[in-house]
């Protein structure tokens, strides 16, 4: 009696965990966030292609079924992990508090794009290139792409309304240009070309910024 009612206790938790996407006394964005951190894991022990829901869900601590109540499918999991590490950096610095201005932002983040990309260049080159040949997760990715542009966008925006950014600046160009810069810097990671110190990187970003700034005003 005692096995079988183990087993049934065993149903009806793998059920719940399956219904409700998540464990007891955990939210559904903790659950979300433990799942993006188990796929990134997995991803860089596994790669892109050799990665799969079932290692992730024992990674996270999860079934398989409850995954997918978070993420409509593999494609959109495994690019949201690798997505998540990028852009989204934008606006966690400028909720974290510290009063900085979008330029310091945009300096923060263009200043350690190199030792980024040397962590997530093959990952991010392997989904570029898998989206070439799979419609799913192509459109998965231009997706996420998007969304990383319109928040970029949205904190320009602020950045020309307090008047730290030039508002004579097309937006949605400039925010193209920090989605290719940081694409560049992914695959000359993934090429292992020689590294740039990191004094005259910063160099370089500095002035970009200083480009965008409207005159007469020091970002």
């Amino acid at each position: 009696m005692g096995l079988r009612f183990r087993r049934l206790f065993q149903v009806m938790n793998d059920w719940y965990v399956l219904r409700m996407g998540r464990r007891a006394g955990v939210t559904a964005e903790e659950t979300r966030s433990e799942l993006l951190a188990a796929t990134m894991k997995v991803l860089l022990a596994r790669g892109y292609e050799g990665t799969r829901v079932s290692m992730i869900a024992r990674e996270a601590g999860l079934t398989s079924g409850a995954i997918y109540n978070h993420f409509a499918s593999k494609a959109e999991l495994l690019t949201a992990a690798i997505v998540e590490q990028g852009p989204g950096a934008i606006s966690d610095l400028l909720r974290s508090g510290d009063g900085i201005s979008v330029i310091e932002v945009f300096r923060r983040i263009g200043r350690v794009l190199p030792e980024r990309a040397g962590v997530m260049g093959p990952l991010m080159l392997e989904l570029v290139a898998t989206s070439t040949r799979d419609p799913e997760v192509a459109e998965v990715v231009r997706g996420e792409f998007a969304d990383k542009e319109h928040d970029a966008a949205d904190v320009l925006r602020m950045g020309q309304d307090a008047g730290t950014v030039d508002s004579d600046l097309d937006v949605e160009a400039l925010t193209r240009f920090t989605t290719m810069l940081a694409l560049g810097s992914i695959v000359v990671a993934a090429l292992e070309l020689k590294p740039i110190d990191d004094g005259a990187w910063s160099a370089v970003i500095d002035r970009m910024l200083n480009a965008v700034t409207p005159k007469g005003n020091t970002p």
